[in-house]
């Protein structure tokens, strides 16, 4: 099918160009590898180890927020509104009450992972300034200072330290960060990595401790053995906590320290021993971490089972509920396979809402959505 082929090229081509890293990064290791592995090993000491996947229902699983912050963006804006408020007390009942209540939003996005990433930039975003990444930092460490046996407000530091060490780095291939860059990213990974150790010592702990020492992981360049025992710790402390796994496969990733197949692989390690709805659902997931990369100029999609995707995309449906991003998330990977069927049902649920993250442009959207429609 050669516009299909094309239209592959195409897609894995914007996606290279704009997407972050795009190439192996240099390991920079400034903090005691030694003493992070045995933070690791010790955080989740005291936790009932091996307890099961959740099973419950998605209507269960899935967020109805009292104040009406049932959408991810909604949350956000909440979460942030409290913060620029600086209302530590409530900020610290929120992250609790995301942990205990293991509420998701549709698509199976956890409130806890959105409670840490709304509050890991300034609230410019893109446009904040390093006096802006500052203010949001001193902000972060008041908190930290009121409520010194907040283990919340030292994660969300170090998770904000994470992404301001992403801004040093930039957007381009590894060849294209300056010296400076370099030097900057890993003085920021290095303090949220001390960060995270000063958490370790305290009573309260948080699946999100174990993301955020992950991203660490990748940035430092651990080896294999110390990045899947990190993994192994965090889904002994939280097995359910899928973005875990995903965590993982990234690392796996050609770009970064794996070879090729290895995240494929690992798909369907996961998918075989976590077994069920769960497992299948966590198939698809890893399936659209791996194929939304550019290391190749071919599909990743004829590296995967389309079928064990697709059995996946199902899954999430019956455990979590669709979001419009895995939505997209499937659309897309249906037109990278070449199902026309399954692309045109997705494209029809999709509408006009086009994900950017997904497609990049309006442009690849609507030539993926014509061919599907035969239009």
């Amino acid at each position: 099918m050669p516009y299909l082929k094309t239209l592959t090229s195409f897609l894995l081509l914007g996606t290279c160009l704009l997407a972050p890293g795009c190439a192996r990064t240099r390991a920079m290791n400034h903090v005691d590898r030694a003493a992070l592995l045995e933070a690791v090993r010790q955080y989740g000491k005291n936790r009932q180890q091996g307890q099961a996947v959740s099973t419950t229902t998605a209507v269960e699983r899935t967020t109805q927020s009292p104040s009406g912050s049932d959408t991810e963006e909604a949350y956000k804006r909440e979460i942030m509104s409290y913060f620029l408020d600086k209302n530590f007390a409530q900020l610290d009942k929120a992250a609790r009450d995301a942990r205990t209540e293991k509420e998701r939003f549709p698509g199976g996005v956890w409130k806890l992972y959105t409670f840490y990433t709304g509050l890991s930039t300034p609230t410019l975003g893109d446009q904040a300034t390093d006096a802006d990444w500052n203010y949001h930092i001193g902000v972060l460490k008041e908190w930290a200072s009121a409520r010194p046996d907040s283990a919340v407000a030292r994660i969300a530091l170090a998770e904000t330290y994470i992404s301001y060490s992403d801004k040093a780095r930039g957007t381009g291939y590894a060849n294209t960060v300056s010296e400076t860059g370099w030097k900057l990213s890993a003085e920021r990974t290095a303090e949220a990595a001390s960060i995270l150790v000063e958490a370790e010592r305290l009573t309260e702990k948080c699946p999100f401790w174990y993301e955020a020492m992950q991203q660490v992981a990748l940035g430092q360049g651990w080896e294999r053995d110390q990045a899947r025992e990190l993994f192994e710790q965090a889904i002994a402390f939280q097995p359910d906590y899928y973005h875990f796994y995903r965590e993982y496969a990234y690392y796996l990733l050609p770009k970064w320290y794996g070879e090729p197949g290895d995240a494929q692989k690992f798909a369907e390690e996961i998918s075989n021993r976590v077994g069920g709805a769960e497992g299948k659902f966590l198939y698809f997931e890893i399936a659209s971490q791996i194929t939304c990369q550019c290391d190749s100029p071919e599909s990743e999609i004829e590296t995967l089972s389309w079928p064990k995707i697709k059995e996946g995309y199902v899954a999430l449906g019956q455990l979590y509920c669709y979001s419009n991003l895995k939505l997209n998330r499937f659309a897309h990977m249906a037109v990278e396979a070449g199902d026309k069927p399954a692309a045109a049902e997705a494209f029809a649920k999709i509408g006009d809402d086009w994900d950017h993250t997904v497609w990049r442009s309006n442009q690849r959207f609507e030539q993926g959505r014509k061919w599907a429609m035969g239009l």
